[in-house]
């Protein structure tokens, strides 16, 4: 079940930015618009996997599930999100 791009991704992205644009009055065909809108999603996402992560160990998913999710290897899962030496946040 590792994460792929597609049609039902790309629409829900471009739903996201164009939300995002209009709830700060930005103009989403501005490409510098687009850039700080697509930024800022990013780092919604990258605040929210370590929780996401940690909810998905205490429901129960092993750290090869959890890198398959992601779509990284189990020890890099591990040592982003596990307590390896960048990990434990």
């Amino acid at each position: 079940m590792a994460p792929e791009r597609g049609e039902g991704t790309a629409a829900a992205l471009n739903g996201a930015v164009e939300a995002l644009g209009r709830s700060r009055g930005l103009w989403p065909g501005d490409a510098s618009a687009v850039l700080h809108l697509l930024a800022r999603l990013a780092a919604e996402v990258a605040s929210r996997l370590p929780s996401a992560v940690a909810e998905g160990r205490a429901y129960g998913l092993s750290w090869a599930e959890v890198a398959d999710l992601l779509g990284v290897t189990r020890a890099s899962a591990w040592q982003r999100y596990g307590g390896g030496p960048a990990g434990g946040r």
